[in-house]
């Protein structure tokens, strides 16, 4: 089917949540599709070691994206991964214990949390404008799953202006040092959202993260429910909704080359985005710059996160700006 986006004012209660999650897979085909497959895989977006409002999917909305999937078909095997990654991880296990996520598996015997960083993992060839490019991917996505769905948050992001469904694919990379990759995200996003079969995106749009992100910023409710059958054209919604311009945000314009986003013309929207609209910004601090310049270049991400003056350099980082992730939340095992 073409390409649907449906936009409705986030529902409250339980009930009503439940019929929202029914007619929204319906209008963007999942309904149909759910019934002809054996697994699925939902991608939330846990950038940080506990819940934190405006920065991590909430655990009660996915558990309501699996009651409407197996409401469409009982059977159905229903991972919820995510993997390690960042300068210091935490372990993603242990997250997604605290945030709630063990209890939906606990409550639903067909549903099986995945750290996307601990299972088997196959190096693969990407085509990219750049040439060949490898990277390492979890096999599950290749061999155990039929369809993925990415479930990110409305945020701005220091690096990349927004993260949304498919900036939320970085986290399938289960290098907990994927950060060396920076400097291709743009490229390697299109080819993951094949290659992984992301074919569907639901937005936990409770909360939205502003001024600045990925982890520090202003939270703001905004209650929006946002569903598609393309994450390209979700996310050119969504950021139109957020007040920017999706052409105006490098991963998105490189990934319209690819031919992820489609054009405004080929979307259809079921709902009614300009009611809806908020105006986000984002606001880079000064320690923002020196990132942003390292996150486009492969030499400058090795020499500040990789090289043997790593370690020291983050410590005069840290004696003047607080730590992204408080360190009785780090797990420096995380790594091993």
């Amino acid at each position: 089917m073409n390409a649907t986006v449906y936009i409705e004012a986030l529902k409250q209660t339980g009930s009503e949540l439940a019929d929202q999650f029914d007619r929204s897979a319906l209008a963007v085909g999942l309904t149909q599709q759910v019934k002809s497959l054996k697994a699925i895989l939902i991608k939330p977006n846990l950038t940080f070691p506990v819940y934190k409002e405006g920065v991590t999917t909430r655990a009660e909305f996915v558990r309501e994206l699996v009651r409407t999937l197996l409401r469409i078909k009982p059977n159905l095997k229903i991972f919820i991964g995510e993997g390690e990654g960042g300068y210091n991880s935490f372990s993603m296990s242990d997250a997604m214990r605290r945030m709630g996520f063990a209890e939906i598996a606990v409550e639903y015997p067909q549903v099986e949390l995945v750290n996307l960083s601990k299972v088997p993992a196959r190096s693969v060839e990407l085509t990219t404008f750049k040439g060949p490019y490898i990277v390492d991917l979890p096999e599950i996505f290749l061999k155990d799953v039929d369809c993925s769905i990415s479930c990110p948050l409305p945020k701005v992001h220091c690096m990349t202006t927004l993260t949304l469904s498919l900036k939320n694919l970085w986290g399938c990379l289960p290098d907990v040092m994927r950060l060396k990759n920076h400097y291709m995200l743009p490229h390697i996003i299109p080819n993951i959202l094949k290659l992984l079969k992301f074919e569907y995106a639901f937005l936990d749009g409770k909360y939205g993260l502003n001024s600045n992100g990925p982890m520090d910023g202003e939270a703001v409710e905004v209650n929006w429910f946002v569903a598609s059958n393309s994450l390209g054209a979700f996310d050119s919604v969504v950021a139109r909704l957020m007040g920017f311009n999706w052409n105006e945000i490098s991963h998105l314009e490189i990934a319209h080359r690819y031919g992820c986003i489609p054009a405004a013309k080929d979307i259809e929207v079921v709902g009614d985005p300009e009611d809806l609209q908020r105006k986000f910004h984002l606001k880079r601090g000064l320690w923002n710059y020196p990132a942003l310049v390292a996150f486009h270049s492969k030499r400058l991400t090795h020499f500040f996160y990789l090289s043997r003056y790593a370690a020291f350099l983050h410590d005069v980082m840290y004696l003047v700006r607080k730590r992204p992730i408080p360190p009785s939340l780090q797990d420096h095992h995380a790594h091993s």
